[in-house]
């Protein structure tokens, strides 16, 4: 890891997650346990969101639990577990101990016997390397525990899919029949690997399935992002093309953020601000990707060849140059790779698998837009360049940028209406998935744009004999009335019947307001669906 989770003053927005983790504990205390599980890609902050959350869980009745999964074996996950839990214990009944396992013990055994009678046990069991014995001695501990303090339990496992790592048969099953009669401890699982977690939760925990609330992390809400680099970069306007620019490339991640901020500001004062901002930009994005020993450089460098086994490596490598490039179905993939359709499908359900592209109905596309402008824009120069001279590849990199940049600079000069008229332009018939629906975007014989008071306008699309109508709502929450507004319309003026309604809410929408459309069958698509569309149509995202 390139960096350590932050906590404290450090830790930045995720108001939304930490409140819904504090109200799931005060739950448990109330007799009421829901576990929980985390799911994003890596470096997306997960293990800052369940570190800040511990570190303000201010309850003595209360202890907290976290085990990073990833690297250990099954012994060091046992002693960490049960040095994590007697250290809380012992600072919750204001007693401070070092984190020395036997020193722990020594100083809990007087005061909850029965508790490390059991754990005198497992310590015995992974002696005889009897590990299953150990493993369920070491996931009953929580409730022997909680009847002999009266103090509940919430256990994070942090990057959880390493269960399978500890060589014991049937891990997860095992876990899944003890926390189902673990009334008073709460769970709460995080991933890196979405497709596996999911994998997990639904084959191996099935009988636990509804008893797990998945949130979904991603990166930064676009007004969070940017406050979050005004932060870490003095240098850039509180609402600049450049930072825009690079929230949208980096889709929020706080990594990247981090990353380009502490560049840009090193960069700027290297060079006593005598060059320009586009040049300071220019400079540290060269800075942080292009270089062989710069971090992401390293980063990408070091997740393919983790994911992608050295023998497999350059059957796959020419499918992710493609899809960087834009080419993102089937049929375009085999026209430009070769080879047959089953032979292209084979190989993207493989890169799926490991959560390294996503598929949206018809379309592919590499799961981190980041990753994805460094395969096109860097390693695509480095092993495609007809001559091998650094400074011609280190030109062609800087121009290929620029040229992005530009490009960016030009559709981010159009307004709303004008980004999504040309989204809607651009759909020909593609079946695609919308809030986990399938969903078929027509070809439209002719699009109408209609403005209206109160910050609305309206796209008016033709299909043959019929209408679709969206709706968007630019500067203010959107409330019932704007989707009543929406609702009465059954034909336009020409009296062709509305057989399709969207509402599109850039500012959010409030719940009664979206319950109300669901009802009546309206599409809302908020700033992330709205540029999940743009993206999987090769347009830039909107920061707002």
């Amino acid at each position: 890891m390139f960096i350590e989770p932050v906590s404290g003053k450090n830790f930045f927005g995720r108001e939304e997650v930490l409140g819904t983790l504090h109200k799931r504990v005060t739950s448990l205390k109330g007799g009421y346990r829901q576990n929980m599980a985390l799911s994003g890609p890596m470096l997306c902050g997960k293990s800052s969101i369940l570190r800040h959350f511990l570190n303000n869980i201010d309850d003595p009745k209360v202890i907290p639990l976290y085990i990073d999964l990833d690297g250990i074996d099954f012994k060091m996950f046992c002693n960490r577990f049960i040095a994590t839990l007697l250290y809380n214990y012992l600072k919750s009944i204001g007693q401070i101990e070092n984190s020395d396992l036997d020193t722990l013990i020594k100083a809990s055994r007087n005061k909850i016997p029965t508790t490390v009678e059991k754990i005198d046990n497992i310590l015995r069991c992974l002696k005889k390397r009897r590990l299953v014995k150990a493993y369920e001695a070491l996931l009953e501990i929580t409730s022997v525990f909680k009847l002999e303090t009266g103090k509940n339990c919430v256990v994070i496992f942090d990057e959880f899919h390493n269960l399978s790592n500890f060589h014991i048969k049937k891990p997860f099953q095992i876990f899944g029949k003890y926390i189902m009669i673990q009334k008073n401890t709460m769970y709460i699982v995080s991933s890196s690997q979405k497709t596996l977690l999911k994998e997990i939760l639904s084959r191996k925990l099935s009988l636990l399935f509804g008893n797990f609330e998945v949130i979904d992390i991603d990166g930064f809400d676009n007004q969070t992002a940017c406050s979050f680099v005004s932060q870490k970069a003095s240098g850039l306007d509180s609402r600049s093309t450049i930072k825009d620019y690079f929230i949208q490339l980096s889709e929020g991640n706080p990594f990247y953020l981090e990353v380009f901020a502490t560049m840009f500001e090193a960069t700027l004062q290297e060079m006593h601000e005598n060059g320009s901002r586009e040049e300071c930009f220019f400079e540290a994005l060269s800075q942080i990707l292009y270089e062989s020993d710069s971090i992401l450089y390293q980063y990408f460098s070091n997740s393919m060849n983790f994911f992608l086994e050295k023998s497999t490596r350059k059957k796959f490598l020419p499918i992710l140059l493609s899809l960087a490039k834009g080419n993102n179905t089937i049929k375009i993939l085999k026209k430009d790779l070769g080879g047959t359709e089953k032979s292209v499908s084979l190989k993207l359900q493989f890169l799926q698998s490991i959560d390294i592209i996503y598929n949206c109905g018809m379309f592919y596309k590499l799961t981190d837009k980041m990753f994805e402008f460094w395969v096109k824009y860097v390693y695509s120069i480095k092993v495609e360049s007809m001559v091998d001279d650094l400074d011609i590849k280190y030109l062609e990199f800087k121009e290929s940028v620029s040229r992005d940049y530009r490009n960016y600079c030009e559709a981010s000069s159009k307004g709303i209406e004008e980004v999504i008229y040309d989204l809607f332009l651009s759909f020909k018939n593609e079946k695609i998935e919308i809030n986990s629906k399938g969903r078929k975007l027509p070809l439209f014989n002719k699009i109408h744009k209609k403005s209206s008071k109160n910050n609305l306008f309206q796209l008016i699309a033709d299909t043959e004999d019929k209408k679709w109508v969206c709706t968007v709502k630019e500067n203010d929450i959107a409330d019932e009335n704007d989707i009543n507004k929406l609702a009465i319309i059954k034909k336009t003026k020409d009296g062709k019947k509305v057989i399709r309604k969207i509402f599109i809410p850039l500012k959010g929408i409030e719940q009664n307001a979206f319950l109300l459309a669901k009802e009546q069958n309206i599409w809302i698509w908020d700033v992330k669906q709205l540029n999940k569309l743009l993206r999987l149509y090769g347009k830039y995202e909107i920061v707002l």
